[in-house]
């Protein structure tokens, strides 16, 4: 055995002449060639040192007393297939050397070659080892970094579906609580009576089109005589508008002293929620009406912030008139400081009725992207104006998501209807 010290290359030769196997290792260490060898002569201490020796590189000789290079490459192959193999021969046919290299061997060398063609034919192997090792590692890197990346996948999914589940609770109690804040029975005139012997009586449809909704209603009572139906829609949807509809909420209960005069009291929810954008350093708004209905002086009074005007549809003769100002209505809340918007009225009757909705409700579309416009949702009104107010509105409503040919409404909806069954002279 030969050694050199700090090699790193462990050769096995294949070689039952010792002046050839003088040659060959030579040859290997005057082309530079740092290694340690082992020399074999038969097919029994070929396959040991496979086993033993575990070689790095093969040098076998085609021929020999009672073993060849062809059964020791295909023991090789087989006990060490990573191993390249390089066969040396004095002599031997085209036909073998091309099947020797078929069965995988690195090379062929002819002894009377070996000068020049042996150094190269090593250098080659070894850097076909090289590359196949680097590449064997990157695949296995890259396998370690996917198996890495799957796993990160997998812990960030479940650590989203965990922050999810616990966002979809929050939603829910949002969505409850958002559900608290509408009204949950009535007022009736006079206090106490039950809503079927109310003066005036009341039904609604609330339709978010997520888990919180952007639109908001309330009736209030006003006094003995009066009720009060407030109605917002906040610009944008989900929880952003949610939170604004809590504030309306809020300020239109601390503006409670107001709730006689709908235009004050759009002035005050105005200039009250500037000053909290403001602070926030937003923009943000909200389109709201306020009605009043007064069954002791039959009178309908009003103001409107840029919101969708409600419908008065008259019981006798009937009818259906936007319930308008004759100026331009005022902005919608929150953008504009300093408005002062101004409260008007309009005479009632008895079994006059008033639908008030947000901008939900018409501006739903179709397949074919057409709109369902306030002009068809007034046709549309008046066509039914003589069901029963809950079957109107239910009527309504589905009028509208039938237009809508299974498309998802694109916004919140929200419509109340009020009927005023008789006026104050029977009402106290």
């Amino acid at each position: 055995m030969n050694t050199a010290e700090n090699a790193s290359l462990r050769i096995l030769s294949l070689e039952d002449s010792e002046l050839d196997a003088e040659l060959i290792l030579r040859e290997l260490k005057q082309g530079g060639l740092e290694f340690v060898s082992t020399r074999v002569q038969n097919g029994d201490d070929f396959e040991r040192a496979l086993a033993e020796f575990r070689p790095g590189l093969v040098l076998a000789d085609y021929k020999l007393p009672t073993f060849n290079g062809a059964q020791a490459l295909a023991m090789a192959r087989e006990r060490c297939p990573d191993v390249p193999v390089i066969i040396i021969s004095g002599a031997v046919g085209e036909e073998t050397a091309v099947e020797l290299l078929k069965n995988g061997a690195t090379d062929f060398v002819l002894k009377d070659r070996i000068h020049g063609r042996l150094v190269p034919a090593v250098h080659r192997a070894l850097r076909e080892v090289a590359e196949r090792d680097a590449r064997c590692q990157a695949e296995a890197d890259l396998r370690a970094l996917n198996e890495q990346l799957e796993q990160r996948v997998v812990d960030r999914t479940r650590e989203l579906w965990a922050k999810n589940a616990i966002m979809e609770e929050d939603l829910d109690m949002a969505r409850e609580l958002q559900m608290a804040f509408l009204p949950q029975h009535f007022p009736t005139l006079p206090r106490g009576v039950e809503q079927a012997a109310s003066a005036v009586k009341f039904c609604s449809i609330f339709h978010p089109t997520s888990s919180v909704s952007g639109d908001f209603f309330n009736v209030v009572r006003v006094s003995d005589t009066a009720v009060g139906v407030f109605i917002c829609d906040v610009m944008g949807h989900g929880v952003r508008a949610a939170l604004v509809t809590a504030m309306m909420r809020a300020l239109e209960e601390q503006l409670g002293e107001l709730a006689g005069n709908p235009g004050a009291l759009l002035t005050e929810m105005n200039r009250a929620l500037r000053g909290i954008l403001r602070q926030l350093g937003t923009t943000l708004f909200t389109t709201a009406c306020y009605i009043i209905v007064d069954v002791a002086n039959g009178r309908l009074t009003f103001a409107n912030a840029g919101h969708p005007s409600p419908l008065l549809l008259h019981g006798s003769p009937r009818g259906v008139e936007p319930i308008t100002a004759r100026r331009v209505p005022g902005p919608a809340l929150g953008l504009i400081d300093d408005v002062e918007y101004i409260t008007h009225e309009l005479p009632i009757a008895a079994g006059d009725r008033i639908l008030a909705f947000t901008d939900g409700l018409f501006e739903v579309e179709n397949a074919n992207a057409e709109p369902f416009s306030v002009d068809r949702l007034r046709e549309l009104i008046r066509s039914r104006a003589g069901l029963p107010l809950a079957e109107l509105l239910q009527d309504v409503f589905d009028e509208v998501e039938h237009f809508a040919e299974g498309q998802e409404f694109s916004d919140d909806v929200c419509l109340i209807g009020m009927e005023i069954s008789r006026l104050a002279a029977s009402a106290a």
